[in-house]
């Protein structure tokens, strides 16, 4: 009977690592390159083409205190860089509930940044938008909360930028990421 239970300990042990490693490889595996896809890109700003996106270089990999951040970037054709538009997701994913940023905490560094969050109804609890750009050079970001642990930002950024086209295509492009892992 000992062996019997000395098999089903180490047994259960080997699973117990092989789900581990399992997991910390999802959580390593944050790129949001593989939420933003250039079709849902070209889709919500048509009849722009767009790049094949770049995966931001520092991605941040999740560990017990550190937050899991990668950013996406695809950039549309143009004669020149006025005539180009650059959509953007950087997702951040906290190590647990507890170290997630909230919606009220994120509209409160916005406020610090004289930037105004302006509400989005449609997109999730807290979800929100705010200009973080200039006059000449607006940059629309659409902020959007996936239960404790996750925050997208999604921006819109371009010389000649119509803002409410801005945000209507970060909602769809938003929409179509949202579930995405």
């Amino acid at each position: 009977m000992k062996r019997y239970k000395k098999w089903v300990m180490t047994g259960a042990l080997v699973v117990a690592g092989a789900l581990w490693n399992a997991t910390a490889a999802a959580q390593d595996d944050w790129d949001a390159c593989k939420m933003l896809r250039q079709a849902d890109v070209e889709t919500a700003f048509a009849p722009r083409k767009f790049d094949t996106g770049t995966l931001g270089k520092n991605v941040v990999k999740s560990s017990p205190k550190l937050a899991a951040v990668s950013r996406c970037t695809y950039t549309s054709a143009g004669v020149t860089p006025k005539d180009r538009i650059t959509v953007s997701l950087l997702a951040r994913r906290a190590p647990s509930d507890t170290t997630g940023v909230t919606p009220e905490a994120a509209k409160a560094g916005a406020l610090q940044l004289k930037a105004v969050p302006v509400d989005v109804a449609g997109m999730g609890n807290g979800a929100y938008t705010v200009n973080m750009g200039s006059s000449a050079f607006p940059v629309i970001e659409l902020n959007v909360f996936r239960g404790k642990r996750d925050w997208l930002v999604f921006g819109c950024g371009a010389a000649k930028l119509d803002q409410n086209g801005a945000i209507a295509g970060l909602k769809k492009v938003a929409q179509a990421t949202v579930n995405r892992q």
